[in-house]
Parts: C-alpha cells; sequence; structure tokens
C-alpha cells in the first residue's frame, strides 16, 4: 500500500491540523516509521511477503465477513502512532516491539472498535481481530 505523507498544515499560523494517509492496496510504504500494507482481498492476500509481517490486523464482523473502508489508528503508551484509511480487511505492521492499542472506525457510519494487543516486533505473524457485532455500514 501506498501512503500520501501526513499533512501537516497551518491554520491562522495557531492550530495545526493533522490529515490522515491514505492506503493504497497491496503497496508496502512507511508512516511515522512503521512498515505497514493494506491487503487482503483476491489472489493479493497470498502474496508471500505479507507473512514477514510480524502483526496482522483483520477487520471483520461476528458473521466472519471481513470488512473494509476503515479509518485504523495505533497507539502505544496512549500516544500516537500512526493512522491510515484502509479499503481491505488486512493492515499488516512492522512495529517495534510493545504493547499498543488499534482502532477500527468505519468511513461511513463513524462506529467504532479497539483491541489490545503485545508484539515482540519479530517472530511468527501474529494475528489481532478488530471485530464489529455487525457491518458497521448498516
Amino acid at each position: 500500500m501506498h501512503f500520501s505523507k501526513s499533512a501537516a498544515v497551518a491554520v491562522a499560523g495557531l492550530t495545526v491540523l493533522t490529515v490522515p494517509t491514505f492506503a493504497v492496496q497491496d503497496t508496502p510504504s512507511t508512516v511515522n516509521g512503521v512498515e505497514t500494507v493494506c491487503t487482503g482481498v483476491g489472489s493479493a492476500k497470498d502474496d508471500p511477503r505479507w507473512t514477514s509481517y510480524p502483526v496482522k490486523l483483520v477487520i471483520a464482523n461476528t458473521s466472519g465477513q471481513n470488512l473494509a473502508a476503515m479509518q485504523v489508528s495505533l497507539t502505544k503508551g496512549g500516544k500516537p502512532v500512526m493512522q491510515t484509511t484502509c479499503d481491505a480487511p488486512w493492515v499488516l505492521f512492522k512495529l517495534p516491539a510493545g504493547q499498543y492499542k488499534a482502532t477500527a472506525t468505519a468511513a461511513d457510519s463513524g462506529m467504532s472498535q479497539s483491541t489490545s494487543f503485545k508484539t515482540s516486533g519479530s517472530g511468527a505473524q501474529q494475528e489481532i481481530t478488530i471485530m464489529f457485532n455487525s457491518p458497521p455500514n448498516q
């Protein structure tokens, strides 16, 4: 996935507004020092490169359907790490070791869910699922 750089805009010289990045499917990119990719659709989900990412965030509902069109944010110790909008159900991360909180927010409804996880930053891929009780766009 490819991300446009986060944009910082000064308004009247006083306020700084940070605009989230937008992911291009299946194109790895680095956002705030975190290598990430938005994927999980069609044959691209079988790309062998994806297994090298220690964290796989899956966004789904309780019916087992994968969900997309989500704004995804990561925090560590309550501080923002990164934020992106992904139009696929998986967001893969190469993160430094630590405890994180991932939040997915539906772009159209604003409905959100979060989960916390810990990663060693290496080793076998860890799958983390953010589960919505129903499709967030209904």
